[in-house]
């Protein structure tokens, strides 16, 4: 019948027919360019970043600025975990291909270098933005496009939005300083005995919270907060803050924030022959030998809030893998047992890898997820937050050794 009809067409009636199979063929092109075929729904061939033999995976970290004291090794440890996936064959056949961006410690410049990601460098999904302020950017940019962030490597990251629903694109592993705050209170008071605390707290809004909850522990377990100040990351000078603190006469001062300016507050502090009667007990972001080197004899018996362990068999594994390195980084190991969780991820997303398989593996097989670093992890559609586990540490000659065993934030508050 086809042949009976063109046969008979007017030569303009050819033209229309041409015309509009044309036409038929562009909108299929353009629907299929755009994402509208249904090889989205389950098929990786046309998945950014994803093909038959690689997952490109995006990150920021900063090896250049401020905070690459912390975001370098953990850098480190992450290729070192994803070296040994890539050498095993890699993840359902595909190797992981990591694209690090460094924001140079700048927030100004994190959305930038995690659009250059996505639209020049075209990754899966982002791995770790480092730094809190930088994280919650980079989420802002990342979650309207469905573009899946995991670990984003600070304790005041934003894990639900202004209204209290969790956000459905970021998954936290590190614990929040919130909880933090109320685990230090209780073990400054019932461990420490301390009943007059200090702070120095980073004059932001992740500082700020954790003054909150650590003032509220206090109360409740017979501590004091007596005295609080703030600084700037960029601070030198703490001679006032020094005299601020000591005037109020603490047992004990609370290090909240960045390795760098705590540090210079321990040593000026010591400079001036002044030292609380128990001491110092910082937050842990300086949970890292490289923070007690830097204090040098001024850091001895400082104490020291982690969560993580090397006391299991991924790090046992990690430990023999880095024999070789002249001191334990545990920031390096941060980065070795995280990617370790985001490769269990990704395997658990399926060989057809799609940001929505992704997303429904995350919300749906981390139920009491063994981390690997001691506390386990729980993830859902409703609950993105991270682990909330903390043990306490102490500088001893020169080296962080565990003191305490984890204490769970919620046997502590409310």
């Amino acid at each position: 019948m086809g042949k009976l009809f063109l046969k008979r067409a007017s030569y303009l009636g050819r033209r229309r027919w041409y015309a509009a199979l044309g036409l038929a063929t562009m909108l299929l092109l353009i629907l299929s360019a755009c994402g509208g075929s249904s090889a989205a729904a389950g098929d990786s061939s046309n998945v950014p970043g994803v093909t038959n033999d690689t997952i490109t995976i995006g990150g920021v970290l900063d090896t250049t600025g401020a905070i690459k004291v912390i975001c370098q090794p953990i850098l480190q440890g992450d290729q070192l975990y994803f070296d040994k996936i890539n050498k095993a064959g890699g993840i359902n056949g595909r190797k992981i291909k990591f694209v690090q961006v460094s924001d140079n410690g700048d927030t100004t410049k994190t959305r930038d270098a995690v659009r250059q990601l996505v639209e020049q460098d075209n990754v899966f999904g982002i791995f770790q933005v480092c730094g809190s302020g930088a994280a919650n950017v980079a989420s802002a940019y990342l979650g309207p496009k469905g573009i899946p962030m995991v670990d984003p490597v600070g304790g005041g990251s934003k894990f639900i939005d202004a209204q209290g629903k969790t956000l459905p694109w970021m998954w936290m592993t590190q614990p929040n300083y919130g909880d933090e705050g109320h685990v230090l209170g209780y073990y400054l008071t019932k461990t420490l005995k301390a009943q007059k605390v200090a702070l120095l707290y980073e004059d932001d809004v992740l500082g700020l919270q954790q003054k909150t909850t650590l003032g509220e522990s206090l109360q409740k377990y017979g501590g004091q907060l007596v005295a609080s100040t703030g600084y700037k990351a960029t601070d030198t000078d703490f001679s006032a803050a020094i005299q601020t603190l000591k005037s109020a006469n603490p047992d004990i001062i609370v290090l909240n924030g960045l390795p760098g300016p705590t540090a210079k507050f321990v040593a000026a502090a010591a400079q001036q022959g002044y030292r609380p009667s128990l001491g110092y007990l910082a937050n842990y972001p300086m949970a890292d030998n490289s923070w007690a080197k830097v204090l040098g004899k001024a850091g001895e018996g400082i104490y020291v809030s982690g969560y993580t362990s090397t006391n299991t068999p991924i790090g046992q594994e990690y430990l023999q893998a880095t024999s070789g390195d002249s001191v334990f980084s545990a920031y390096k190991f941060y980065g070795y047992i995280n990617a370790k969780i985001f490769v269990d991820a990704l395997q658990k997303a399926g060989k057809d890898l799609t940001r929505d398989s992704l997303r429904k593996a995350l919300d749906s097989q981390f139920s009491g997820y063994d981390t690997g670093f001691g506390p386990s992890l729980t993830w859902s559609a409703d609950h993105h937050s991270g682990v909330s586990d903390f043990m306490f540490l102490q500088i001893k000659n020169g080296q962080l050794a565990p003191v305490s065993d984890f204490i769970k934030a919620s046997s502590v508050w409310p």
